[in-house]
């Protein structure tokens, strides 16, 4: 899945034309430099064109060239470039110099327009520089006069000038991309925070966002979303209404059947009582199971009212196994406690007692007949430990993650249940801030939970 950024976005939008805009610039600064350093060198080569002219004499129906030695050296020798030179006649007739000099343009040369163009000599990109003479003497018939020298001043030059052009353009450059860097980090921030604040908000957090400090932009992303924390609100809030209602409607029609059965089946004779008697017996216990644990549950939720208090848990603990006693004597099993004393815990009483109570419940419930149930409570540095331990088939990997979901029971399950206890323990974990974690016993079969929970 391609994921998309604004700040990538934004940058990219912001320095990909300053990139451009200094590629272009440093081009231009580039060929204006050649330019200036080919009109410079050019009117230089001009010069020597001039002054080799002046040289050139006729007389007797001869043209000379009169070329002292050192005029030779001072025209022939130069630091960085070769320089080449020829005089010919107007037909192209070498009088003086390399005749293997081209042609080229030169004899398109006149009087008042010389010509300078580019050209290859001996392999090696050239300039020259040619003009009509007319020599002095008798002869009124002009010569024409060329110098070419390579390219290396130019070349030198121009990198010179295009270094100290692009050296400012790239500081500009760097400067501009810190700036707007910044610039789209600052922009970002009010993004950030609106994240911050709603990461920070509980599950069950239904407050609007503050629109004061929101920008204009994101305003209209603020507001969508608390309009949907509204809908939220009041689709959450009707559905724990109608759950609770509905348990507390349930709850007395559920009793009432209950007593009428049990009256019943204790009004029989023993081993006499109806077999559709007892599948009712069954069926009236599962739905006042379900209904306590569904009233359980809505009073669990985050924004119950709910008063903590400072209590010894292993006086709790010891409290509810007791109550687990008499069905784990029906099933045969053996509850056994190993629970260290003064574990002062702050929570809800009710809570603690409904949390601790569904686990044993779950353990008597999936160990086979015979088997024990192990519980104990310590203390481990700053936590209280809560182990309980079932002899059960365990619970697979695969599962692990969906068994605090509600009514989710799971693939190979046989025993009777509605598949909330686990999901109001988790209810009443996250309201004490207890972690809660399920994995296989250490040996043979079974599962062992293990909740910890903040001294007091």
């Amino acid at each position: 899945m391609v994921t998309h950024s604004i700040r990538r976005n934004l940058l990219v939008l912001l320095l990909v034309p300053l990139l451009t805009l200094l590629g272009v610039v440093g081009a231009n600064a580039y060929y204006t430099g050649l330019s200036i350093s080919n009109t410079v060198y050019d009117r230089a080569l001009y010069d020597s064109v001039l002054t080799l002219g002046i040289l050139v004499k006729s007389g007797e129906g001869k043209v000379t060239v009169d070329l002292p030695p050192i005029a030779r050296r001072m025209l022939e020798v130069d630091p960085m470039d070769n320089i080449y030179y020829a005089v010919r006649s107007t037909q192209g007739t070498i009088i003086l110099g390399d005749p293997s000099l081209t042609m080229g343009k030169v004899l398109a040369a006149s009087v008042e327009s010389p010509v300078f163009f580019d050209s290859v000599h001996n392999g090696e990109p050239i300039r020259v520089a040619a003009a009509e003479i007319f020599p002095q003497g008798d002869n009124a018939h002009p010569v024409v006069v060329e110098v070419a020298e390579t390219l290396k001043k130019r070349q030198t030059m121009a990198r010179e000038i295009l270094q100290q052009s692009v050296a400012p353009q790239l500081f500009f450059l760097v400067s501009a991309i810190i700036v707007v860097w910044f610039a789209v980090r600052h922009a970002l921030r009010p993004l950030f925070q609106v994240s911050e604040a709603v990461n920070r908000r509980s599950a069950l957090d239904f407050e609007p966002l503050p629109q004061g400090q929101v920008p204009l932009e994101i305003r209209p992303v603020t507001t969508a979303f608390n309009n949907l924390m509204q809908r939220f609100e009041a689709s959450f809030t009707s559905q724990q209404r109608f759950v609770s209602n509905a348990a507390h409607q349930l709850r007395t029609p559920v009793a009432g059947m209950r007593a009428i059965i049990e009256a019943e089946l204790l009004g029989s004779a023993p081993g006499q009582a109806s077999p559709t008697l007892e599948r009712l017996h069954k069926s009236a216990l599962r739905m006042s199971r379900l209904v306590t644990q569904l009233l359980s549950l809505s009073r669990a939720e985050p924004g119950n009212p709910a008063q903590f208090i400072v209590l010894d848990v292993d006086y709790l603990l010891q409290e509810v196994v007791e109550e687990y006693e008499v069905l784990a004597q029906e099933k045969n099993i053996t509850l056994a406690t190993d629970i260290s004393s003064d574990v002062p815990v702050s929570g809800v009483p009710w809570m603690l007692s409904e949390m601790v109570g569904n686990l044993i419940d779950n353990a008597i419930r999936y160990s086979p007949a015979g088997s024990t149930v192990s519980i104990s409570l310590n203390r481990r540095g700053a936590f209280a430990v809560l182990e309980i331990a079932d002899a059960g088939a365990g619970i697979s990997h695969s599962e692990i993650d969906r068994i605090f979901e509600r009514f989710y029971r799971g693939e190979h399950v046989t025993q009777e249940g509605s598949g909330l206890g686990l999901a109001i323990v988790k209810e009443i974990a996250d309201a004490h801030g207890a972690r809660i974690s399920v994995g296989p016993r250490g040996q043979g079969q079974g599962t062992l939970v293990l909740a910890e929970m903040r001294l007091a």
